[in-house]
């Protein structure tokens, strides 16, 4: 019965050592990603950028964070279509 026990704590240890690493390095990216489609969408709304609103502009813009945001208006002020 011990030996269980110490296994199943191990193994739990494991499995939390695992996500608190795999969460350290997802939710930044996670934050940049909404932070980038929310710039995004406050430009558009508030009128400052007239772009239009397509999956690929929400992809790059969700994917790149405030640098995809960046790259969207650089790539429509260069008349390049998305």
């Amino acid at each position: 019965m011990a030996w269980g026990l110490l296994l199943a704590l191990f193994i739990s240890i494991i499995v939390f050592y695992t996500m608190f690493h795999l969460m350290r390095k997802i939710v930044p990216l996670l934050l940049n990603g909404v932070l980038g489609l929310g710039i995004f969408l406050a430009l558009n709304y508030a009128g400052v950028l007239h772009i239009p609103m397509t999956w690929l502009t929400f992809l790059i813009s969700g994917l790149g964070g405030i640098l995809g945001v960046v790259t969207v208006i650089a790539l429509t002020y260069f008349g390049i279509p998305l």
